[in-house]
């Protein structure tokens, strides 16, 4: 569905629940008159026209999109209460304080021209009432007996229905445009994120293809190093440095070979079941032999549905963030199930981030760390995979306190299954 039938298809529903409203104020009108304060009225015509109105509206409701422009039932209701109010005493009804109502719903939901169109067609409605009206003794401007006091009767629970029909509609509309205002907010920051993400991906794709031939450079001169300190007496450590210089330099390698090929970013990676056994163990196998036995970590799913290396990175560089935060206290990851979703607790024994710092965690290039080796990136990219993925990311910390962070994924309902609970080293 296009944009513009989307909003033609919530505005049919919220004009098909104000006329439900209007309706019954009108029903009610009309029975409580009738029944409780014995006012003889014609009841076939006027609960006739009623039967229009919810016709029109069981039809407005039923096709929404392509139920029509919404101000000709704007303008049929101005016609089916002047029909009503021509039956029941004409501009001395009470009730006829409901074009107000109309007159208030085409303003807030229709262009300006048909909301002067439809005050334009009250005006004439209601104006044409004094000249032909069928008159009302009981609603009529009677200065002596009961006519009068049923009158005053009427014009205040008009006043009251009106009032809490309008109230409902305003308050409830304005609730629906601050969420809109919070949705578009959330969309535009989204869209900067990606944005920044984009930038990102372009800058890591072209240091990786710039950094490619210098590394291999560094690499075939540690192959020649190692092949000649082979050759010369007690050239032991220089072997076993060449062989580190060769092992670090594959890990940059593999480094900027995802970087070349995601560039960052992980929309063309397609969602499959994962194994977070196997998710585990390829993310202890990137980190340092010090940091996996640190690393905890426990499960109760047996899958997650998500791109895979993406959420590897992700897990690893959250893993990362809490290893530079605590030098030799334990960090965890815990996976758990929830309804059509997975939760993953990040929990870490760190010195923890103040308020300001929890708010920016997330903002590409903040980093909190006195190191020099981070660019402030991981947070933002985890930030955006779980956005990708409809999830959330939300982070508990106090400083001194260790850092928490939660990470909430949703599942299909076959992704996950529950499992014994599996405690990692």
């Amino acid at each position: 569905m296009s944009t513009e039938a989307r909003a033609q298809a919530t505005g049919a529903e919220w004009l098909a629940r104000m006329r439900w409203g209007a309706l019954a104020i009108q029903a009610t009108a009309v029975f409580v008159a009738t029944k409780a304060l014995g006012v003889e009225l014609p009841a076939i015509p006027m609960w006739s026209l009623i039967a229009i109105g919810a016709l029109s509206n069981l039809w407005l409701a039923s096709r929404k999109a392509r139920a029509g422009h919404l101000g000709a039932f704007l303008a049929l209701d101005v016609v089916l209460l002047t029909g009503l109010l021509y039956l029941s005493g004409g501009p001395t009804n009470p009730f006829s304080i409901i074009y107000v109502v109309y007159i208030a719903m085409s303003a807030v939901m229709l262009a300006p021209k048909w909301t002067w169109t439809i005050a334009g067609l009250s005006i004439v409605s209601f104006a044409a009432l004094f000249v032909i009206h069928v008159p009302s003794e009981h609603l009529g401007h009677a200065g002596h007996g009961g006519g009068f006091q049923t009158h005053l009767y009427g014009m205040f629970i008009a006043l009251v229905l009106a009032v809490a029909l309008i109230t409902y509609f305003v308050s409830q509309l304005s609730v629906e445009l601050r969420r809109r205002e919070r949705a578009l907010a959330e969309a535009e920051e989204r869209s900067h994120r990606w944005g920044k993400l984009a930038s990102i991906a372009t800058l890591a794709a072209g240091a990786a293809h710039e950094l490619g031939t210098p590394l291999g450079t560094i690499a075939v001169a540690a192959k020649e190093m190692q092949r000649r300190a082979r050759k010369v007496p007690g050239g032991e450590g220089l072997v076993e440095d060449a062989e580190l210089i060769r092992e670090e330099l594959e890990r940059c390698r593999l480094v900027l070979d995802r970087m070349a090929a995601a560039g960052g970013e992980h929309v063309g990676e397609t969602p499959s079941s994962l194994s977070v056994e196997a998710l585990f163990v390829e993310v202890r196998a990137r980190l340092s032999s010090e940091q996996a036995v640190r690393w905890a970590t426990t499960t109760e799913v047996a899958t997650i549905e998500a791109p895979r290396e993406a959420l590897a990175q992700m897990i690893e560089n959250i893993a990362r963030n809490g290893f530079d935060a605590c030098e030799s206290g334990r960090v965890a990851l815990e996976v758990r199930g929830l309804d059509r979703a997975v939760e993953l607790r990040f929990v870490d024994e760190g010195r923890g981030m103040d308020e300001l710092a929890v708010k920016r965690a997330t903002e590409p290039f903040f980093t909190t760390k006195n190191t020099g080796d981070r660019m402030g990136l991981g947070l933002f990219l985890a930030r955006t995979l779980v956005d990708s993925l409809g999830g959330q990311l939300t982070i508990d910390s106090m400083a001194g306190e260790g850092t928490t962070i939660h990470v909430v994924l949703p599942q299909s309902p076959q992704a996950s299954q529950a499992r014994p609970a599996h405690q990692g080293p």
